[in-house]
């Protein structure tokens, strides 16, 4: 069976939609997945046990939707999609673009009650109704099994991630303090004061960066510490190789702390202005925790507390 997966950003919602791929191997015989995702994230589908990645400049076309170049690329896009002759095209992204993208006889989606965008669901053949209120993993797990007729036990999603298992891990935690939204952030002063207390342990404390903004937030950290170092920038499938080497994790609710948790890494997310409900850690392994809720902010102690518990 021939399946299309449209699931284009962002990091963390594609990390979401991974699990999908375990249950298509347990559920459907002589499968084949290819997926389309938009170019910035590419890196990451490197690390996606599937067969075609589709790429699509979805951010580049907005920009300006109605000029020749936009079109041109969003129906490119579509032929090449047209052309593969898939059995089943499910869109877990929910916009109206992925919608003209997925707009075939064999289409399956969200119905406009459980959408993002609600126009979007006249573009499917199949509208699939579910609760908003679901953890966004269960939420894609759930629309791709009743597309195409299984059923899954949400207990316990199981990621599939092409990354060697390390035999043994380096006395390295790998902070990740950057989002891009920043009402998700948690204090500069915390992340030095949690750094410090690593220091009696010889911890080596690694910082990431994917702006100039955050970079300016690890050297903060950086200068005020002397556990730390600084990584370069780098593709999210080399840093997945780091994250590989850590004993621990801990970050902001971004993707790159999801990608952490999905590889199994003792991971902890700290939520300031998101749902962990909805989106937070959720992962096969119990070393996974959540730290905070929307409108909150976590203290030192209660990220500590939440370390102890899975470390």
């Amino acid at each position: 069976m021939k399946i299309l997966i449209i699931k284009t950003s962002s990091l963390g919602d594609i990390v979401h939609c991974n699990p999908i791929i375990s249950d298509l191997n347990k559920n459907i015989g002589n499968l084949q997945v290819d997926w389309v995702v938009e170019k910035g994230f590419a890196d990451l589908l490197k690390l996606f046990p599937i067969n075609k990645v589709i790429l699509s400049d979805f951010r580049s076309w907005k920009k300006n939707i109605l000029s020749f170049k936009s079109l041109s690329g969003l129906l490119d896009t579509k032929k090449i999609i047209k052309a593969g002759n898939y059995d089943a095209v499910i869109d877990c992204q929910g916009l109206i673009r992925t919608g003209i993208l997925s707009n075939l006889k064999n289409s399956h989606g969200y119905n406009k009650n459980s959408i993002k965008e609600p126009f979007a669901s006249f573009f499917y053949k199949n509208k699939i109704n579910l609760s908003k209120k679901l953890h966004a993993i269960d939420r894609n797990r759930l629309l791709v099994a009743k597309a195409l007729g299984y059923s899954i036990n949400l207990d316990k999603p199981h990621f599939s991630l092409k990354i060697k298992p390390v035999n043994e891990t380096k006395n390295q935690i790998l902070f990740v303090t950057g989002t891009s939204n920043d009402k998700k952030k948690w204090s500069l002063t915390k992340w030095v004061e949690l750094a410090k207390i690593f220091e009696a342990e010889n911890t080596k404390i690694l910082l990431i960066w994917g702006n100039t903004k955050e970079y300016e937030d690890c050297l903060a950290i950086y200068d005020k510490t002397i556990n730390t170092s600084i990584l370069p920038k780098t593709s999210i499938d080399n840093l997945a190789k780091e994250i590989s080497y850590s004993k621990l994790v801990i970050g902001v609710d971004s993707g790159i702390t999801h990608l952490a948790s999905a590889f199994g890494i003792p991971t902890v997310c700290i939520f300031k202005h998101s749902f962990p409900e909805l989106t937070g850690l959720k992962s096969q392994e119990t070393l996974s925790a959540n730290v905070g809720n929307y409108n909150s902010d976590p203290s030192l102690e209660d990220v500590l507390k939440k370390i102890q518990k899975i470390a």
